[in-house]
């Protein structure tokens, strides 16, 4: 199941006798194991009902689970980085996985379980095959961006604020999808609001800070509207925030591909949903992206399209210095795009 699914069945009282927490987004994880300890201890007594093991072995763990809960209905163990399902660790013990296979089989209904492991678990292993089997892995991958905009929206209705949906794709957008960024974002917006309660896109822009994407969306709109001040300046930015200039020109690159083929697209008038899937980019974003694909015709951007790969791939090979890589790309831009 992913999260949604398991914070719906959260909310109706449905909880089950073991979980895997595994997935890349940390923060909505961890708000999970927080709602799930609301949920299943008792107020007050949450430390008397809690018991978090870290790599534990199979007679500790059936220790834990099998201790009754102190006034209250359930016990919660955490697992946290299990050898026998977390990724990079040592080979399997066939005696230690069968014990804690066999546990799993018949958990006591005064306990549940949660195997916590950060990033991915090993879906290799015989414990990540039986955890699967029971319908027990809750999976937190990134969100992707309908999800986010969603989340977002949610969240920043907890605060007492409105996002409605076109501010809300702007402050993914500018962000980012990292949860943990989104919320720490929105609680300086919800600050910088006061007693307002309508977020706008203004507000966004006035506070949030930009994601490395968001910043190269932006340079890529000024050079294309011939203000190369405001676009030397974004990368100026980011050189001093310490962003890699190989992975600014790689984000450039990307950039220019998706002009290039938005530009195809545009000319096969291709339904704006269509184009967002096959460009691999938010719904969103199509119209901003449209705006900045019409003021060049196909053949130039596919000459800027062109140029920036092969300056990537001399780089890559090592032909041309690293040094001031994506300032040199955007001079080489500038020249294509205004046919100099």
């Amino acid at each position: 199941m992913n999260h949604t699914v398991f914070f719906d069945a959260l909310k109706a009282g449905t909880i089950g006798e073991c979980y895997l927490f595994e997935g890349a987004e940390e923060y909505i994880k961890q708000q999970a194991l927080k709602n799930l300890c609301a949920k299943v201890l008792p107020a007050g007594l949450e430390e008397m009902n809690l018991t978090e093991l870290q790599d534990p072995d199979p007679d500790t763990l059936i220790a834990a689970a099998e201790t009754l809960p102190f006034m209250g209905e359930k016990r919660l163990v955490v697992v946290r980085e299990c050898s026998l399902i977390a990724s990079g660790r040592k080979a399997e013990n066939e005696k230690t996985v069968e014990a804690i296979a066999d546990y799993l089989t018949h958990i006591p209904p005064s306990t549940c379980i949660v195997f916590y492991v950060k990033g991915k678990a090993d879906g290799r292993k015989k414990l990540y095959t039986l955890l699967k089997k029971k319908n027990a892995i809750v999976d937190f991958s990134p969100m992707n961006d309908v999800e986010c905009v969603d989340w977002a929206r949610k969240t920043m209705r907890r605060m007492g604020k409105q996002l409605d949906g076109e501010a809300a794709g702007h402050l993914v957008f500018t962000v980012g999808k990292d949860a943990a960024l989104l919320r720490q974002e929105m609680e300086k917006l919800a600050s910088y609001l006061e007693d307002r309660v309508e977020v706008s896109p203004a507000d966004i822009d006035a506070v949030c800070t930009r994601s490395t994407e968001c910043t190269v969306f932006q340079m890529v709109d000024a050079q294309v509207a011939g203000q190369n001040d405001t676009a030397f300046a974004l990368l100026r930015d980011l050189v001093r925030s310490g962003e890699n200039r190989v992975m600014v020109l790689a984000l450039l690159l990307r950039q220019y591909r998706i002009l290039y083929h938005m530009r195809c697209l545009m000319e096969e008038r291709t339904p704006p949903n269509q184009m967002a899937q096959l460009l691999g980019i938010p719904p969103f974003s199509v119209s901003r992206t449209q705006q900045q694909a019409r003021k060049f015709d196909r053949d130039r951007l596919r000459m800027a399209y062109d140029d920036l790969m092969d300056y990537e791939f001399r780089l890559k090979q090592g032909r041309i210095p690293q040094d001031n890589c994506a300032e040199n790309a955007m001079l080489r831009l500038e020249q294509i795009l205004r046919g100099a």
